[in-house]
């Protein structure tokens, strides 16, 4: 029976030297973990809010009565289109660039980018940008 008592303390006094370190390192992946979850959580919704505001745009302007049918289909979206977009659906603060860096992006991967696309800083002696 000594033996055994003198394990037990043996094996308290490890866990006691042991645990602090070990809460510290749990506590450090979690906290981590929170974040990156959360952060993916807001590119997922600010993804959502883009492609909302393209689709919006899409219906817009296939709605649109035209005379001539050969005159191209012309999609009107603003950077400012998904930031309403994020602030009105998920409640997202986002900023101009985050949001331009974005819709280009989208715009990219479903297939609407095409070369002369006008953005908020288009100026006529310029050209597109």
């Amino acid at each position: 029976m000594p033996t055994a008592l003198l394990a037990a303390v043996i094996c308290a006094a490890v866990l006691a030297a042991v645990l602090p370190h070990a809460r510290h390192r749990i506590q450090g992946y979690r906290a981590e973990h929170a974040r990156r979850t959360a952060a993916e959580h807001r590119h997922r919704q600010l993804l959502n809010a883009t492609d909302w505001a393209i689709t919006t745009a899409l219906r817009k302007c296939s709605a649109r009565e035209v005379d001539d049918w050969r005159a191209p289909g012309i999609m009107l979206i603003s950077v400012a289109d998904v930031v309403r977009r994020a602030e009105e659906d998920f409640n997202l603060r986002v900023e101009h660039e985050e949001a331009h860096a974005l819709l280009m992006h989208r715009l990219e991967f479903r297939g609407h980018l095409q070369t002369t696309l006008v953005t908020e800083e288009h100026n006529p002696q310029e050209g597109t940008t």
